[in-house]
């Protein structure tokens, strides 16, 4: 249950916390200058809501949601602390965190070559490719549609849509490389489903079933999952704020609830659906943010061990390896899944150096502060689908960051 409090003419949705700002050393005062951006935001039409949660020395310190749906949903017309969103490509950090755990149980290692595991990559340049290139984004392999312009591929459009299962390996060959296997950091999304490949083949289970039981159960995760696998209770608490959102809605009004628990991005039978677009909350993040900053450990179920999950700080990138996704051109630290903030190369957000943290389309952002023992998730609305500004983004960064004494 979450309570309303007025603040500046403001409406701040806050549930429950294990502690106060003040108790844990953060200044209260930019969570009042948060809350004003988000509101900004908002009345500028940008997003439709904008939600946090903030995590520092073993406590929840704040959990709190401003603003509303694009349009009613099962009696909710305003995102609340317990409203589920998806999280996109933060997703992804549950992908690398089944292959760290997969190599500390000694079934993989990260120099391994991808053609142990699928056969197809045994040919041309793919034979070059690494477990660490497709966890790193530096195997070539197809971008993400936008991501790299200047060399447009859509590997499914080599697949056999009438046997997915059988064909989409040899499509992501077919459609070759952007640039050979080391050689560059192009953001990939196919190369998360070919981890999860990876996984189900080295585990002897569905990738998805290894993360819900080696991550979301230890963590204590009971909301976050995919769509398909959402309950009624947890559709009725879902987010509505895009073109999607809204044909869904309308779709599970005509048709049903169960609507809304269809994917909202192409998915194929037979082909793991490891390149993130799970839904959770902000609050429920914060347990994985627990357990990565405790050893691997969360409320004493064992997750990972602090060894593996080292390589999430430890730079995997060579320092003559350059980010071209985009249209940028800039160095760039990366660990076994996630970006390691450094000034060096980021001049966009002021985060605490060596911060890990991922970003899912624009929408939430997922980071984690070792030297600070901080962690933040939170998420703004767009309106418009694939929408991004800067200040809904690495600006709410900044401002969460600004906070610490």
């Amino acid at each position: 249950m979450s309570m309303q409090i007025c603040e500046n003419k403001i409406m701040v949705r806050s549930a429950p916390c294990d502690a106060s700002p003040e108790e844990v050393g953060y200044d209260v005062s930019r969570l009042s200058f948060l809350n004003q951006h988000i509101q900004a935001l908002i009345d500028e039409k940008r997003i439709w809501s904008g939600s946090y949660c903030l995590w520092k020395d073993g406590k929840v310190f704040a959990d709190a949601a401003i603003g509303g749906l694009a349009c009613p949903w099962m009696g909710r017309t305003t995102f609340e602390p317990d409203t589920l969103f998806e999280i996109q490509s933060v997703g992804k950090v549950f992908t690398a965190l089944s292959i760290l755990k997969l190599m500390e149980d000694g079934r993989l290692y990260l120099d391994q070559p991808v053609r142990d595991w699928i056969p197809e990559f045994d040919e041309g340049d793919f034979r070059e490719i690494k477990v660490l290139h497709l966890l790193t984004h530096t195997s070539g392999i197809c971008a993400l549609e936008g991501g790299y312009p200047q060399d447009e591929r859509r590997w499914w459009e080599q697949m056999d849509e009438a046997d997915p299962e059988h064909t989409w390996l040899g499509a992501v060959v077919k459609t070759g490389l952007h640039a050979k296997p080391g050689e560059k950091w192009i953001y990939s999304v196919v190369g998360y489903v070919i981890l999860g490949e990876i996984i189900k083949r080295a585990s002897g289970m569905e990738a998805e079933e290894y993360v819900k039981k080696f991550i979301f159960q230890p963590c204590q995760m009971i909301d976050t999952h995919w769509r398909k696998d959402a309950t009624d209770a947890q559709l009725r608490r879902y987010n509505v704020a895009n073109e999607t959102d809204l044909a869904m809605v309308k779709a599970a009004q005509q048709y049903g609830i169960r609507r809304m628990a269809a994917p909202t991005y192409p998915t194929w039978p037979g082909i793991p659906d490891m390149a993130g677009g799970q839904t959770s909350t902000c609050r429920e993040m914060m347990h994985l943010a627990e357990m990565i900053l405790r050893g691997g450990t969360y409320r004493g179920q064992r997750v990972l061990g602090k060894n593996a999950l080292e390589l999430l700080w430890t730079n995997l990138i060579p320092e003559h390896v350059r980010d071209v996704s985009f249209g940028r051109n800039a160095g760039i630290r990366y660990g076994a899944g996630m970006p390691i903030f450094s000034a060096e190369y980021d001049r966009e957000q002021i985060l605490t150096e060596g911060t890990i943290y991922h970003e899912g389309a624009g929408t939430s952002v997922f980071l984690v502060d070792r030297k600070e023992d901080f962690a933040a998730m939170f998420q703004t609305s767009f309106r418009k689908e694939f929408d991004w500004d800067y200040r809904a983004v690495k600006g709410m960064a900044s401002i969460i960051w600004s906070g610490l004494k």
